[in-house]
């Protein structure tokens, strides 16, 4: 029957087994029937709801039905090692478009084609053609027989998050559906699109046997859309559609899926003799380009203020010469081009350095290497078991850009990043516990990288906090320095210009050419906040920060009133603008033309990915430490700048590059491979990490399932987590520095965490793997996975083979795994990103 079926793939799926006996399918109809009360068919449409309720520790099945608890822990193994909660939703149908290739919509009079593995949308509509490329940013319009393309940006930045908690796929799939990718009023009508509700049943369409699917989407306007398919029950692929929503013709749209490519639909509609207008939104032209260009971006023409006010500050830099000190550094070039360029650019540059150095570059790193530095660097945790099999089982050939795109989506990377960049931000050793401590601000960051916030106004948002202290959140930067000019100058110059300013503070600076007077200059942008006379020890709850129309800072020993002033030469604020100190400080400092502010942050994103930065120390820049290379530098702040201070594109890009997916293994030892980048460095986890790490890899913590991602970790208002960073965390330095002791080895050994994780009552891993279904082999191979994101060698399957046989069984066997996985989580490749 159609149950015995879903049952039979759901648990085939779930520990990649042949197909079931018919015993054991009856014996489950029986579980289900007897010990449910319900129907196999009812018990199936249950199971997520199930799954979570297990997951979250609702066990009453435990007490009350031996065998019910047995089919509820094979629908929560299921969560780890299968391909989804459901038999048929939206997010199995859109990996099966992502896998497909080209899909075409044919209906009222319209054509439209999507390519979900190249981000592509087409739309042919009488004699005029269009084209949406998200990956390249850019809307192509084309009419028959004209001799001229069209070309403008993306309406409404459709490739963007946009506080829109479904994914880029999510919506570009939707956008195909509804015929909105192409227009602005479209792109808006999709912002913020959440589904909020999905069901499915068997149905016919005529006399084909189909799977009827509806999903209910909420946009940000409060606008429902509901989307109604006919899916192939074998290929998870629609067959047709249906949109219905407000002032939308109910019409159905056929599905079909052609045998070309999308190159060829490319260079039919926009032929490569025709020649590329870039134009505006209202369609005027703003430049000619050429021909043949039709899949790069257009230039950015800035408007006419922030050209003029770029040029007047090149203007006054351009008498001083180059000689690698911060002090000295021009704006960036803003010259906007397409990320496969700059990809490509960065290449070339490295490859050219590593000739100069004559080093050869390491190997590409393996795939499973690979997977687990990525997910590392960016989400802040290991792959669990299911995505690394979803991955690998992927055979699409962009299968790693569309993982780097997943994890920048994710809410891993958004918690991830801001715990990184609360260690920036707030010096380590100060106790904020009065004001909430450090959970309130990691969810502020979060927040704002979760829904991919330029960087520029979250710098903004940090600067201009205000209110009492006891609202927490960004103003913790405030409470941290005590509201102190000269240690907020100190920290912001650190974080956000990646220079050492305050050893300037007392004397000028003895190794680069900042004065005393230019670090009080800047400290005093933060001295009219409001605060009580005098030094302060600590600061209250009960105090604002709020800016007031006096307060200024002396030189240290004298009673010299220091004016602020911008560094570099910028002049003074203008006090006839009405701003506040802080508000002139804030637009400079995240100015486009700010020459340290897009540099420093590109470097402190290559460090994070890299383990160390182009110019190394990170918060160093100077004539001390000059880059690497000036141009490598260059390159990615100016890209980063030109994309409106996107952090995702900056992480994307660096992530993208040849030398990032290298090896951290060579056949020969140079050192020099990893000071040039030619060899990835090892790095060790932070403490955040391993802890992270070992509850996907054992499955102690609830994971959420929500959105595309297979986990969630659960870090904020976690006590286990914050007992064991206690114990755990080495002093601070760099990742590539194995900082660690006793205290953190005793803490891996038998501390309370691996006593959970590897305990037979506790560790979820270990009761999956009671499964029948798993051989001991499989067994062994799931641990691997878990614990390294890779299948053991021929060297250690000799070796385990002595350890557990294939007949092991029963207590023994148990132990045995235990003690595995405890060796594994204890290996150094486990606490390395590698």
């Amino acid at each position: 029957s159609d149950s015995d079926d879903d049952v039979r793939h759901l648990l085939c799926n779930a520990y990649d087994v042949p197909p079931l006996p018919a015993t054991l399918m009856q014996r489950l109809d029986r579980v289900v029937s007897q010990e449910w009360g319900v129907s196999p068919e009812l018990a199936l449409s249950r199971a997520a709801p199930l799954t979570r309720s297990v997951s979250a520790g609702a066990r009453p099945w435990l007490k009350a039905a031996p065998l019910a608890a047995c089919a509820a822990l094979l629908f929560a193994a299921f969560l780890l090692f299968g391909k989804g909660s459901s038999a048929y939703g939206w997010v199995s149908m859109v990996r099966a478009l992502e896998q497909q290739g080209i899909v075409q919509l044919d209906g009222g009079g319209v054509t439209r084609w999507l390519s979900l593995s190249a981000g592509v949308v087409g739309e042919s509509k009488g004699a005029i053609h269009t084209l949406v490329d998200v990956r390249q940013d850019v809307v192509l319009e084309h009419g028959r027989g004209e001799t001229q393309i069209r070309r403008r940006r993306i309406p409404g930045r459709l490739n963007a998050a946009d506080h829109a908690p479904a994914s880029d796929q999510d919506r570009l799939v939707l956008a195909f559906l509804l015929g909105s990718a192409q227009t602005r009023a479209g792109a808006e009508r999709l912002r913020g699109a959440r589904l909020i509700d999905e069901k499915w049943e068997y149905a016919r369409l005529g006399d084909r046997q189909t799977v009827s699917l509806t999903t209910s989407w909420q946009t940000e306007r409060a606008e429902r859309l509901d989307v109604r398919l006919s899916l192939d029950p074998a290929t998870r692929l629609p067959i047709a559609c249906e949109v219905m929503g407000q002032g939308i013709p109910v019409e159905t749209l056929t599905c079909s899926y052609p045998a070309t490519r999308v190159s060829d639909l490319r260079s039919e509609a926009f032929p490569a003799t025709a020649t590329i207008v870039d134009v505006e939104e209202d369609g005027t032209a703003s430049q000619v380009v050429g021909t043949g260009a039709v899949a790069t971006a257009p230039s950015a023409v800035p408007s006419t203020d922030e050209a003029s006010r770029t040029d007047r500050h090149r203007d006054e830099v351009a008498a001083v010469p180059m000689a690698g000190a911060a002090s000295q550094w021009k704006p960036v070039e803003l010259a906007p081009r397409p990320r496969s360029e700059v990809v490509l650019k960065i290449d070339t540059i490295l490859q050219e350095m590593w000739q100069s150095q004559h080093l050869d570059p390491a190997p590409a790193a393996e795939e499973q290497e690979l997977l687990r530095r990525v997910y590392l660097d960016l989400a802040g945790r290991t792959p669990s078991v299911h995505e690394i099999r979803t991955y690998l089982s992927d055979k699409s050939s962009h299968r790693y850009e569309q993982l780097v795109d997943r994890l920048l989506q994710s809410r891993d990377h958004a918690s991830h990043l801001a715990t990184i960049w609360r260690t920036f931000l707030i010096p380590e050793g100060v106790d904020l516990t009065a004001f909430g401590g450090v959970d309130a601000f990691d969810k502020w960051l979060a927040d704002e990288f979760g829904k991919n916030a330029s960087y520029d106004s979250v710098v903004r948002s940090l600067l201009l906090a205000g209110g009492r202290l006891s609202r927490s959140g960004p103003l913790l930067f405030y409470s941290a320095a005590r509201l102190d000019p000269d240690l907020l100058a100190a920290r912001s110059a650190r974080v956000f210009l990646g220079m050492r300013l305050e050893c300037a503070q007392c004397h000028n600076h003895p190794f680069e050419p900042w004065t005393q007077e230019e670090f009080w200059n800047l400290a005093a942008f933060f001295a009219q906040i409001s605060r009580p006379q005098g030094e302060l020890k600590a600061v209250s709850t009960v105090m604002q920060v709020r800016d007031v129309d006096h307060g200024e800072v002396r030189l240290p020993k004298s009673d010299t009133v220091i004016p602020p002033r911008f560094l570099n030469g910028g002049g003074s604020p203008d006090t006839a603008q009405g701003a506040s100190r802080r508000q002139q400080l804030a637009q400079w400092l995240t100015a486009v033309d700010n020459p340290y502010f897009s540099r420093a942050t590109a470097n402190r994103a290559w460090s994070i990915m890299f383990g160390k930065g182009i110019v190394d120390p990170v918060d160093d820049l100077g004539v001390r430490h000059p880059p690497k290379s000036s141009q490598l530098l260059d390159l990615i702040a100016g890209h980063f700048a030109s994309s409106g201070f996107d952090l995702r594109e900056l992480f994307r890009t660096i992530a993208l590059s040849r030398a990032y997916r290298l090896s951290s293994g060579a056949p020969t030892a140079d050192p020099n491979r990893t000071d040039w980048f030619a060899q990835m460095n090892v790095k060790t986890l932070s403490a955040e990490q391993v802890y992270d790490c070992m509850t996907v890899a054992t499955m102690l913590d609830a994971p959420s399932t929500a959105g595309p991602m297979a986990f969630n970790v659960n870090r904020y208002g976690n006590a286990d987590r914050e007992a064991f960073l206690q114990q755990f965390r080495t002093p601070a330095g760099r990742s590539t520095e194995y900082l660690g002791g006793i205290p953190q080895a005793l803490t891996l050994m038998n501390g309370s965490l691996i006593d959970n994780a590897t305990g037979l009552s506790k560790s979820g891993v270990l009761k999956s793997l009671e499964a029948p279904f798993f051989t001991n082999r499989q067994r062994i191979e799931v641990l691997y996975l878990a614990a390294l994101s890779r299948y053991p060698r021929p060297s250690e399957w000799q070796l385990l083979k002595g350890y557990i046989d294939d007949n092991a069984s029963g207590a023994l066997l148990r132990e045995n795994l235990s003690d595995i996985l405890w060796a594994l989580l204890n290996s150094a490749e486990f606490t390395m990103n590698h």
